[in-house]
């Protein structure tokens, strides 16, 4: 049963090898690969495994970051583009709690966020740029996770926005949003680059 199961891999993955190398390249051309080097790249994102929400907030950053990233790199784009609105969502809400705890002395109390309301709750807070990018992410994010592109565009939803093809020998690879994939995880990079580089 094992051997059938590495032919199935085989034939389901391997094909896609060079391509996800290609998004690889194409990733590092504009953003930070992560992996390992991801604390280098945004130093103010070092946690010290506290019991502290800052500190959560912190590595649950660098965690998502690296899945997003990953994601590109294996050509989920869907699954890219979610992440990166959580990691962005994820941002503001440790801005706005650093910004809480400098003003009252204390974390802020816990609360229901999404993206929407993160935004909006930290202008002032972080440069109205961040808040511009943020807020190009917020559409094509949430007409992903809340299936709103079903209703509104069944047609964009069923060929997948912006999608591209990509011949591989005799297959044919369609990756269904790719186009606002890119554009988001270029957004996200520049969010942490802003926010967390020295």
């Amino acid at each position: 049963m094992d051997n059938n199961l590495e032919k199935e891999y085989e034939a389901r993955f391997s094909w896609r090898i060079s391509r996800q190398f290609e998004n690889f390249k194409e990733l590092a051309e504009f953003a930070h690969t992560g992996g390992g080097d991801t604390l280098n790249r945004f130093p103010k994102l070092r946690y010290k495994f506290e019991d502290t929400p800052e500190d959560a907030l912190k590595h649950s950053i660098f965690l998502l970051w690296n899945e997003a990233v990953e994601c590109y790199i294996f050509g989920e784009f869907q699954s890219c583009l979610m992440t990166c609105g959580a990691v962005v969502e994820r941002c503001l809400k440790l801005e706005f709690e650093l910004d809480y705890q400098e003003k009252n002395g204390q974390p802020k109390p816990s609360r229901k966020w999404t993206l929407g309301t993160a935004i909006k709750d930290t202008q002032g807070i972080v440069s109205s740029e961040i808040s511009q990018l943020a807020d190009k992410l917020l559409d094509p994010r949430n007409s992903l996770t809340h299936a709103l592109m079903e209703h509104s565009d069944p047609r964009k939803s069923l060929l997948g926005s912006e999608r591209y093809m990509y011949q591989m020998g005799p297959k044919y690879l369609i990756e269904p949003f790719r186009g606002d994939t890119k554009q988001a995880i270029e957004i996200t990079f520049q969010i942490l680059t802003k926010l967390y580089s020295i």
